[in-house]
């Protein structure tokens, strides 16, 4: 979600009708938008299952990770923007961001933010195959569901089926998937939001980075 409640609601009104046995957040919920807390307010409502992304490692740390962010201005947006959201969660809402799981099991589909091992990997469908078996190493999940590359895709690695979810909050729609768990038949969704609605929030908060931040939904 990313701090984008409005695209978060968009998806789940999408899922009113299809009632699905159960949901699971594959994190990087709440950093690099301008509604951090409704978000989590959101998840806490579901009572949902959640994974730890790289940047609830980051809201909770303030630590850029692995690979640090090389352009001074732009880490410092990023920094800014952190802090803020920081604020906004408070200890409350930081310490729900701690409970969230490094995996989550959904009955045959074993559930991560960028790998099972790792929140900042990065696999593509064009990811040489044997990263992604290092990857996988150790897994006994049929399926294998994740995040953090904010991409729709999917890709049979032997008997493995790997597929990412898109993301809900960091384009003009808001995506995500739905699985059956039986069939491992998978549905990807695509869901326009008012995008409108999320800079009036933004501005009414006086999200810090405003101009810059709006300048990247015009891609």
């Amino acid at each position: 979600m990313h701090g984008n409640a409005v695209a978060f609601r968009a998806a789940l009104a999408d899922l009113e009708d299809r009632r699905p046995d159960l949901i699971v957040a594959l994190g990087d919920v709440a950093q690099g938008g301008p509604q951090p807390l409704e978000c989590v307010e959101l998840l806490r409502e579901l009572g949902c299952p959640c994974v730890r992304g790289n940047t609830e490692d980051f809201l909770l740390t303030l630590d850029l990770g692995a690979e640090p962010i090389k352009d001074e201005e732009r880490r410092e947006r990023v920094l800014a923007t952190a802090r803020w959201s920081r604020e906004q969660l408070g200890e409350d809402g930081l310490a729900f961001l701690e409970t969230f799981e490094p995996t989550v099991r959904g009955g045959p589909i074993l559930c991560c933010h960028a790998t099972p091992s790792s929140n900042e990997d990065v696999i593509l469908p064009e990811t040489p195959r044997a990263d992604v078996e290092r990857a996988l190493a150790g897994v006994d999940a049929p399926a294998v569901a994740a995040g953090h590359v904010h991409q729709q895709w999917l890709r049979r690695f032997d008997a493995t089926l790997w597929f990412c979810v898109g993301a809900i909050g960091v384009w003009r729609f808001c995506e995500y998937a739905l699985v059956d768990d039986e069939t491992l038949a998978i549905e990807f969704r695509r869901i326009p939001f008012d995008v409108e609605e999320l800079f009036a929030a933004a501005r009414a908060k006086d999200f810090p980075g405003f101009d810059d931040w709006a300048a990247t939904w015009k891609r």
